[in-house]
């Protein structure tokens, strides 16, 4: 019996890996292949993004969406400006409600635990990010050079233009 039940995981991990293998799509192999200058390129944006979520997760301690992201510092001129102009217009436009969406996660519900990388390109500096918990939450951002430091340019709704936004 014992015999039986070990040769049935030994089949299962080859079987598993063999469909692992065969499964050639960017969120396996991508992130897997980035070199590690193209990691620390990207190393401000996961921790902005997965920062920006530890703070939408509390609920009563939460700071205020534009003051988070002002007293960031993983973040352009461009991006705290658009960001307010986007809230603001949609203040004037729906006083009572704004928004009803957050425009970083574009979106009302989010990945709680976080996100992770799913695939880079180097030559525009896009990224498209997955939910840790919530793999089919795919959000696009964009990152650029700013006196030697990446910082988050774009994210969500948040310059990032239609063409570009991950398709979820």
């Amino acid at each position: 019996m014992a015999k039986l039940i070990i040769a049935s995981i030994i089949f299962l991990i080859i079987s598993g890996s063999q469909i692992e293998k065969g499964n050639k799509n960017i969120s396996t192999e991508k992130p897997n292949k980035i070199s590690c200058q193209e990691r620390n390129k990207i190393e401000n944006a996961l921790k902005f993004i997965n920062e920006y979520v530890a703070n939408s997760n509390k609920i009563g301690d939460r700071i205020y969406i534009i003051d988070w992201v002002n007293s960031n510092n993983l973040t352009t001129k461009s991006f705290k400006a658009e960001l307010k102009r986007i809230i603001e217009n949609a203040y004037k436009t729906e006083p009572k409600v704004g928004l009803n969406f957050d425009p970083v996660l574009d979106a009302q519900d989010y990945p709680k635990n976080g996100f992770e990388l799913e695939a880079f390109d180097e030559k525009t500096n896009y990224l498209i990010i997955r939910g840790k918990d919530w793999q089919e939450f795919k959000l696009t951002m964009k990152i650029t050079l700013v006196n030697e430091h990446w910082l988050v340019d774009g994210c969500g709704l948040i310059n990032i233009p239609e063409t570009k936004k991950a398709k979820r």
